[in-house]
């Protein structure tokens, strides 16, 4: 069972996370558990197992970079709960904590059914149908090169921007303007008196076109009347390590929360 994708957490000899052992030959008594966030349908958020005297708690929905949060993974799951991504946060911090003063998965699950206002239940992973449906949807959610449908995407990308703007002293006082009703421009950010920033999502453009649409981009930001505008592109495909500023206006980017934090603080100094 492949769950090596997933970010992991141990709790070997109760020392931090970081510093678990290897899974031992006593891993075993799999369970799965769901989430049922609000208004949505149950899926198996998590896997946990006993090793030795300590249970652990695997799960690619817990996966952060740098304090922020990658959305992609729960989106895949629940499609129509990106709003309720706080809340699963905590849910996921207690279980986390149920695990941790656990001996035994048995334990967890009694504790998830003694506290049903986290909404989350366990199934043990005995190779039925159902057991083995909830486990490939977990996998499938760790997939980091597979994107989520674009109306999804462009909802993980207003995600980021907004943790981007509450983690960076730069711009925590930037005014955020979600522009959903356009069909590439995701965000208008308002940085001091005269700075403006869009946030473009383009989804459908190659490498081999990154230019073209950096140009045609600069120019019209050179257009705008609202001070100094640039634009940040986030083309979710682009394979490369660190952003692009092609003009003075314009910065390229993939779907990557370091690339964008670092585009948007560059682009608030400039």
């Amino acid at each position: 069972m492949a769950l090596t994708n997933m970010d992991i957490t141990k709790h070997d000899q109760r020392l931090p996370n970081s510093q678990a052992t290897r899974p031992s030959k006593s891993s075993h008594h799999l369970k799965l558990v769901q989430y049922r966030p609000p208004g949505g349908e149950p899926h198996a958020c998590a896997a946990i197992w006993r090793n030795g005297e300590y249970v652990r708690l695997a799960s690619p929905l817990l996966r952060s970079r740098n304090g922020l949060r990658d959305p992609k993974a729960y989106v895949r799951l629940f499609p129509d709960s990106l709003a309720s991504l706080d809340t699963f946060e905590e849910t996921m911090s207690w279980l986390d904590a149920a695990c941790y003063a656990a001996t035994d998965p048995h334990e967890v699950e009694a504790a998830c059914q003694e506290h049903p206002e986290w909404q989350l239940s366990c199934i043990r992973y005995d190779g039925g149908d159902a057991a083995l449906l909830g486990l490939g949807e977990l996998i499938r959610a760790a997939e980091r090169g597979a994107l989520p449908p674009k109306p999804l995407v462009r909802d993980c990308l207003l995600e980021l921007v907004k943790q981007i703007l509450k983690h960076d002293p730069t711009l925590v006082d930037a005014k955020i303007d979600a522009t959903l009703d356009q069909e590439d421009d995701v965000a208008t950010l308002e940085i001091g008196l005269d700075r403006v920033v869009r946030v473009t999502l383009l989804p459908d453009v190659g490498p081999n076109d990154v230019d073209r649409q950096a140009m045609l981009a600069h120019h019209q930001m050179m257009l705008g009347r609202n001070g100094w505008e640039q634009c940040l592109l986030v083309i979710p495909g682009l394979e490369i390590h660190e952003p692009m500023f092609m003009t003075p206006r314009v910065v390229v980017a993939a779907m990557d929360s370091a690339q964008i934090w670092s585009s948007l603080v560059r682009m608030a100094q400039r």
